[in-house]
């Protein structure tokens, strides 16, 4: 029974992952339109609605039940209202590239299991939006509300280092969740991951910011055994060109894998007369990869495509 239950966790947490590849290179030239104005709206009303129901109970301000009520709203695609819609509204201006078109297309099944077996199966392609004039991810939102609260919960709440708060997603990215399964270390994930953390801090703002090392002015308040809501979220404040994965460029799992992207970006170059190179961008990736500067694990790639180790596959 246990490896039953094992066994279809794991086909869920491929499913996940693999839902939300992202090729930040191809199509770079499409116009979006900006999606912040959307997604601020969508996040404030998903946040009236939870303390709307909450203050219908007599939970005297639970800290406990108030982040509760809000996972339900802020999490992943499969266990909370935002990512669902994100991923599932027209309302948004999305872009995505087919697999077969991507620069993942000629990863092997033995190489990387997810890009180069289950999406060529069902292309499940993950989708860009325009945020503020940074092309980001859907998937980076996951990250953000939900390794985010991870991030938040070992640094805040059980008081652990920021390094080891920050080693959830480093361990993810370079484990079975990351560059085993998809053949990609993603330095942009563990940006949205870090900001998601800053977020749940700004929910109470109990403490400084992990960034700034300054007092927040929080998004609730409790009063009179009622929740309010006294400051807008706006996802301005925590996105900048360090999610965009073709300006903090990701790592690959082997040099032969860093080879068939490289060989793919030259071709589509090529094909469009383009000059794509990782950093699309070198002047955002310094200016905006200043601020995180100093953390005990580094989330900013200033180097390009590199292999996480050589090998020959």
């Amino acid at each position: 029974m246990k490896k039953k239950v094992l066994i279809l966790a794991t086909v869920a947490s491929i499913s996940s992952v693999y839902a939300s590849e992202i090729d930040p290179f191809n199509n770079r030239s499409v116009q979006l339109e900006d999606s912040l104005p959307a997604l601020n709206l969508k996040a404030n009303e998903l946040m009236k609605d939870a303390l709307s129901k909450l203050n219908k109970k007599d939970f005297s301000c639970s800290e406990k039940k108030l982040y509760k009520s809000l996972r339900k709203k802020f999490r992943n695609q499969y266990t909370s209202e935002f990512a669902e819609w994100l991923v599932e509204t027209d309302e948004l201006d999305k872009m995505s590239t087919k697999t077969s078109d991507s620069i993942y297309q000629e990863f092997k099944w033995y190489q990387a299991v997810i890009p180069g077996l289950f999406a060529k199966l069902s292309d499940p392609a993950g989708e860009i939006l325009n945020v503020g004039g940074v092309f980001v991810g859907t998937d980076k939102f996951e990250h953000f509300s939900g390794s985010g609260f991870n991030y938040f919960k070992k640094y805040y709440l059980k008081e652990k280092s920021l390094k080891d708060a920050m080693m959830i997603g480093y361990r993810a990215e370079v484990g079975i969740m990351g560059a085993t399964m998809t053949g990609v270390m993603s330095y942009a994930d563990m940006v949205a991951n870090f900001n998601g953390m800053r977020f749940w801090n700004n929910m109470l703002g109990k403490h400084v910011d992990v960034l700034t090392n300054e007092e927040v002015t929080p998004y609730l308040e409790c009063e009179k055994g009622q929740w309010h809501q006294v400051r807008q979220i706006d996802f301005s404040e925590y996105i900048d060109h360090a999610w965009d994965e073709g300006i903090n460029c990701s790592w690959f799992r082997t040099e032969s894998l860093l080879r068939k992207v490289q060989t793919r970006i030259q071709e589509y170059n090529d094909e469009t007369g383009g000059s794509l190179s990782c950093p699309i961008n070198s002047e955002k990736l310094i200016i905006d990869g200043e601020k995180y500067q100093g953390l005990p694990i580094d989330i900013i790639n200033y180097d390009g495509h590199q292999a996480l180790k050589s090998q020959k596959n």
